[in-house]
C-alpha cells in the first residue's frame, strides 16, 4: 500500500447486510468507479479479484482498486454484514486488491461504524468529518500496535476476562489489575500501548459495537440492548452511543433501513 496519499473524494458509505446477497456466489463484471474499502463485521468468503484470491472474514479489511474488472467474484461459506467506502485518491493506493487483519479492530470498527453513521446522518459538516474519518482509519490500518511477549502476557487475562464479559454492569479495573498481578497503572500503561486506549474506554468500545450489531438485527428494542449490553439504564447508554459513534441509537437504525432501502433502490436499477 502507497506510504502517501490524498483522498480527493468519498463517494458512497453503505452498509451491506447478510441478506442484500442471496446467492451464494456472486460475480460482478462492471469496472469499478472508485477504490472499496471494506470492513467485514461477520460471515466468511473467498473473494477473487483480477485473479487474487482473498479470505475475508470477521475484522478483516479488504482494499478492491478503482478500474477494469477481469474477474470479481464472491463465494461465501457463510453470509455475513460489511461496511463499504467509496472513495478516490490522487495516486492510486495499490494496484491490486489485498486484505489486512488488523490487531487493533476494536478501534478500526468503531471507526468505520461511526463513519457510516455521520455519511447517513448527513448533519452540516458531515463530508468534511468522513474524510477525517477515512484519514483516521488509514492511521489506525498503517499502526503495529506492537509490545513485546512478555508485556503483553502480563495483561492477557485482563484482556481476556473483558473480551468474555464485558456486557456485565461493571468491571472493576482495580480487580482487573489484580488479576494480572500488576498495578492499576502499569496495566492501563500496556493497554493504551497495545490498544490505543485505557482499559475503560476498551470496555466501552465494545459495549458500543456490540449495540451498533444489535441494532443492526433490528430484532432488539433500544431499551433491551441497553440492558444487553449492561447498562443501567437507556438514557445514559444512548448518551454514550452518540458519544462513540456520532449519532443517537434512534437516528442510528432509522438512517440505517433508509440507506438499506435506498441500496436496494440502486442495486435493483443498476442490474436492469
Amino acid at each position: 500500500m502507497t506510504e502517501k496519499f490524498i483522498i480527493t473524494g468519498i463517494k458512497r458509505v453503505i452498509l451491506i447486510d447478510k441478506n442484500e446477497y442471496k446467492d451464494k456466489i456472486t460475480k460482478f463484471t462492471t469496472p469499478l468507479p472508485s477504490n472499496e474499502l471494506i470492513l467485514h463485521l461477520s460471515g466468511e468468503s473467498t473473494v477473487n479479484f483480477n485473479g487474487k484470491v482473498l479470505k475475508c472474514h470477521k475484522n478483516i479489511i479488504r482494499f478492491l482498486p478503482k478500474g477494469e474488472v477481469n474477474k470479481y467474484i464472491v463465494d461465501r461459506a457463510e453470509h455475513g454484514d460489511c461496511i463499504d467506502i467509496f472513495f478516490d485518491t490522487n495516486i492510486p493506493i495499490s494496484s491490486s486488491a489485498f486484505v489486512i487483519e488488523p490487531k487493533n479492530h476494536t478501534t478500526i470498527t468503531k471507526l468505520f461504524k461511526k463513519i457510516f453513521s455521520v455519511w447517513v446522518a448527513k448533519n452540516d459538516g458531515y463530508y468534511f468529518e468522513c474524510i477525517g474519518l477515512l484519514y483516521q482509519i488509514f492511521a489506525e490500518i498503517k499502526k503495529q500496535n506492537y509490545i513485546p511477549k512478555n508485556q503483553y502476557e502480563a495483561i492477557k487475562p485482563a484482556v481476556d476476562y473483558i473480551n468474555a464479559n464485558f456486557t456485565i454492569k461493571k468491571i472493576s479495573i482495580p480487580n482487573l489489575a489484580k488479576l494480572c498481578n500488576i498495578s492499576e497503572s502499569y496495566l492501563k500503561k500496556l493497554f493504551i500501548k497495545k490498544y490505543g486506549v485505557s482499559p475503560v474506554k476498551y470496555i466501552i468500545g465494545l459495549k458500543i459495537n456490540y449495540a451498533c450489531d444489535l441494532l443492526l438485527s433490528e430484532m432488539y428494542t433500544i431499551q433491551q440492548i441497553s440492558e444487553i449490553c449492561g447498562y443501567n439504564n437507556s438514557h445514559f447508554f444512548s448518551r454514550q452511543f452518540k458519544e462513540y459513534i456520532g449519532i443517537s441509537p434512534t437516528v442510528f437504525i432509522n438512517k440505517y433501513k433508509y440507506s438499506k432501502q435506498n441500496f436496494n433502490f440502486l442495486f435493483i436499477n443498476h442490474n436492469h
